[in-house]
């Protein structure tokens, strides 16, 4: 029995350790482990192996803390434990050993996991499998991925089958011809990094151009002015470009992480839902940071299209997306700043979630990235 424990044990840190390293199919593997959890023989082993996943899964996010805040090494270490903790927690509170309340008890741990408060957190989702399992299924697929690791079993060969059905019946969407993303690079010359997102811009024929998160460092009223040639170049060329920028909150420290809209679609904004914890959103410090958004709209209309906007860290969780997928979208955009996280794997682990959020609702995606 120990032996079988320490293999789970084993199994479940592995699980969290490549699943999330950026190949899409790797994230099906989280789908185990509900599995191990619930079949294990005590609460404590059962939470030691939850526990264990999200410690492994997490680790990037230490050095990410580390970028933000080098002056505080011991810092980055904590929240990586504390979180982990708390993802954690559902499963240990959920886990029991009756097998007609795992039936109920199991998803509850996945969406307790996955929705406000702990959804804030909630990264490294065992539900982000739904998009490697069952594609174009939308929200029926969510539930059957709830289901997945109780019904499997009882009837693994029915699952698989619905698994490869759905799968070889799915046809991938196509981005749509008429938008382009414009990738940017990181430059200590913020003038420099603007003139040459202009210049991208002005050079591109599509309907709509796609700048990341912090293509623009702040939009001001002297920064509307300096692309004022740019935006009246949009209109007259009846195109549209929607840009990362952060956007002052007036009377306050704190300042909205935004997508503004320019060009010939009315000028808009939408704002990040989910910052990152700590980092930005700072819920025990200093208020200079971004404010959590949760009221927020999930998308954003941009001439024809609906566009379901995932600001960077949203990407990487599952409220944000389905908070977007209520609201009807056409097209899936990722913006996102990975001069943070380029040493690490998270960028690879963002281009593969919004990937499976993709084929789960049958989704076009773009993704702008600045590096």
């Amino acid at each position: 029995m120990a032996f079988s424990w320490l293999v789970s044990l084993f199994a479940a840190s592995f699980i969290g350790a490549i699943a999330w390293r950026g190949p899409f199919p790797l994230l099906g593997l989280t789908i185990i482990l509900p599995w191990l959890v619930f079949r294990q023989s005590t609460r404590r082993r059962a939470t030691a192996l939850a526990l264990a996943y999200f410690l492994t899964a997490s680790l990037p996010a230490v050095a990410v803390s580390h970028a933000y805040e080098p002056s505080q090494p011991r810092r980055a270490w904590i929240v990586w434990v504390i979180a982990s903790a708390m993802l954690a927690l559902p499963w240990a509170i959920l886990w029991t050993s009756d097998p007609a309340q795992r039936l109920w008890r199991c998803p509850a741990a996945l969406v307790l996991s996955a929705v406000p408060p702990i959804g804030l957190i909630g990264w490294a989702s065992p539900l982000t499998a739904a998009g490697v399992l069952f594609p174009a299924t939308g929200f029926l697929g969510l539930f059957a991925t709830s289901l997945f690791p109780i019904l499997w079993s009882a009837r693994p060969f029915l699952l698989i089958g619905v698994a490869v059905v759905a799968n070889l019946i799915y046809t991938p969407i196509s981005s749509p011809a008429d938008i382009q993303v414009v990738n940017t690079k990181e430059c200590l010359d913020l003038f420099q990094k603007e003139e040459a997102a202009r210049t991208a811009i002005h050079s591109s024929q599509s309907r709509l151009a796609i700048l990341p998160e912090a293509a623009v460092r702040r939009w001001t009223e002297a920064t509307e002015e300096f692309w004022k040639p740019t935006i009246q170049h949009l209109r007259a060329s009846h195109r549209t470009a929607i840009l990362g920028a952060g956007v002052s909150i007036p009377n306050s420290q704190e300042f909205h992480n935004s997508v503004v809209v320019v060009g010939d679609s009315p000028s808009s904004m939408f704002h990040q839902r989910i910052p990152i914890p700590i980092g930005m959103w700072k819920p025990f410090g200093p208020q200079d940071g971004v404010p959590l958004n949760l009221a927020g709209p999930g998308t954003l209309q941009v001439g024809p299209q609906k566009l379901a906007i995932l600001v960077c860290y949203e990407q990487l969780l599952v409220w944000p997306i389905l908070q977007s997928a209520f609201e009807n979208p056409d097209l899936i955009v990722g913006v996102s700043n990975a001069a943070w996280t380029r040493h690490t794997n998270i960028p690879a682990a963002q281009e593969a979630c919004l990937f499976a959020w993709s084929r789960l609702f049958g989704l076009p995606y773009l993704s702008a990235v600045n590096s």
